[in-house]
């Protein structure tokens, strides 16, 4: 009988062992991706204020949803408790658009939502600074994907142009 309860005691220990062992601790993977970085100078004469108000009308124009804007400058000055130099991140969506490129690369979601950034330098020049998709990921991707990539590569280069010239 003892025979019987050791063998099913080693039995169960060798069934459940494995699933009470820790399992491996999960890897971060990476992948290169080639980016372009766009910028121009915010137009003297052309306020802020301005800028950030035509970025988002130009988006509007394009179809591009306003989904929200991070002032870091607002965060930096909480914690200093000092001015701190404006800069501001703006976020932009086609949430069709982002479905599609998504459904074809989940890596994709990575430049998503469209970022176009405002920020003061050193020297109090006003900056547009945007991350764009290289030409090369745009033209790998699906006809009727990439059109509608470029589409929205081309409006924010658009809203760029419009945000640095204060164009309503």
């Amino acid at each position: 009988m003892r025979k019987i309860q050791y063998c099913l005691a080693l039995l169960l220990a060798l069934v459940v062992h494995p699933v009470m062992a820790a399992s491996p601790a999960p890897v971060l993977s990476y992948t290169k991706m080639k980016v372009q970085i766009a910028r121009i100078q915010i137009q003297d004469g052309v306020s802020f204020d301005d800028a950030v108000e035509s970025l988002k009308l130009r988006a509007n124009q394009h179809n591009l949803k306003f989904v929200g804007a991070s002032p870091l400058y607002k965060e930096i000055e909480a914690l200093t408790g000092k001015p701190a130099r404006r800069m501001e991140i703006f976020s932009f969506c086609d949430g069709l658009t982002a479905e599609q490129m998504i459904a074809t690369d989940p890596l994709m979601i990575s430049f998503m939502p469209c970022r176009i950034a405002m920020v003061e330098d050193a020297q109090g020049k006003r900056w547009i600074i945007s991350m764009m998709m290289d030409e090369a990921m745009i033209r790998a991707l699906p006809s009727d994907i990439r059109k509608d990539a470029e589409r929205v590569m081309k409006a924010m280069k658009d809203m760029m142009l419009a945000a640095s010239n204060g164009d309503l």
